[in-house]
């Protein structure tokens, strides 16, 4: 049986996929030879260069798959679908602008092993840079999003309360148990990630990874940060094409995640106060361009303004 099916699902990855791919066969093939491994790339109808170039990369190296979708079915249902065609008993869910920086991928395996009850497993992820990414994180709530509606998590980051989302008064470099690992790249028993339902398909893109977590620690299970191997995340790499688009998905889909994991009532708060934060947002980068002609503070604002304009006018925003 093959060890490891690592799953990417990609939406017009071009400029990232490439740099993934290769990664994975520069870092994992020639290293882990021991390893056996296969790799599922689930294509969400693209419209760019990408496919072609992953089509290409499938038929040179045999232990690369190409499944195509015949629309964009978001990023849940895509990585269902590429699960289900595994076969390693181990499934690592990637995203295409991930690009692995370290070899011996099998020292993950090897601590999920040995590690008792479970559940999913993340690692250490960094920016272009070298700058660490918070990938691990604190359950969503009412008061965290009070917190990040008002700036409080960025005020008192080494605060255990006011920091606790993004737990910025945690070490980053110790491994440990968190709450949460973002789904960029997660580790999971593929018999685990079956006998809980795989991802939600009723979240088109955003907040899948939380509450798959949230379901395995609801069932027993512990979800594990690992810091003893990096890999670099070009976070929102792809999404960041359209911010504004980015934000009014993430808005919807966590509010949905409130409404799944508690109540419509909680749902309502929650949105209210992410509303209040985008306000918020307006009113600091509104100031600050009347006294500034900067670019990027100019383009944060309108984005915040655009994302609120998309997610009252109810349009679904396809894509990645």
């Amino acid at each position: 049986m093959t060890e490891l099916s690592i799953i990417i699902v990609n939406y017009n990855g071009t400029g990232f996929i490439e740099d993934c791919l290769r990664s994975i066969r520069e870092n994992i093939a020639v290293e882990d030879s021991n390893l056996s491994y296969e790799v599922i790339i689930v294509d969400n109808c693209s419209n760019d260069n990408s496919l072609e170039y992953i089509g290409r990369f499938c038929k040179k190296y045999a232990d690369f798959r190409l499944i195509k979708n015949i629309r964009n079915m978001g990023f849940g249902t895509a990585s269902n679908a590429g699960a289900l065609e595994a076969r390693g008993r181990f499934l690592l869910f990637l995203n295409p602008d991930c690009r692995f920086l370290e070899k011996k991928i099998y020292k993950i395996i090897k601590y999920y092993r040995k590690t008792k009850n479970i559940g999913a497993l993340g690692v250490r992820m960094l920016d272009a840079e070298g700058n660490l990414q918070m990938s691990c994180r604190a359950f969503p709530g009412i008061a965290i999003q009070f917190y990040e509606s008002y700036f409080l998590y960025r005020i008192f980051k080494k605060s255990r309360i006011f920091g606790s989302y993004f737990m910025t008064w945690w070490d980053h470099r110790t491994t440990g148990e968190v709450d949460w690992l973002s789904g960029s790249f997660i580790l999971i028993k593929k018999q685990i990630f079956e006998g809980i339902g795989g991802f939600d398909s009723d979240y088109f893109m955003y907040s899948e990874d939380s509450d798959l977590c949230l379901r395995l620690h609801r069932e027993g299970f512990k979800n594990h940060y690992y810091c003893e191997y990096s890999v670099e995340h070009s976070d929102g790499g792809i999404a960041s094409r359209d911010m504004a688009r980015r934000e009014a998905e993430v808005w919807r889909s966590r509010r949905l995640y409130f409404k799944k994991n508690h109540s419509e009532l909680s749902a309502i708060v929650f949105s209210f106060l992410y509303f209040l934060g985008l306000i918020n947002r307006i009113i600091v980068f509104g100031a600050a361009s009347i006294f500034s002609v900067e670019v990027r503070r100019q383009k944060r604002l309108q984005w915040h303004i655009r994302a609120i304009g998309s997610y009252f006018s109810g349009r679904y925003e396809g894509g990645q």
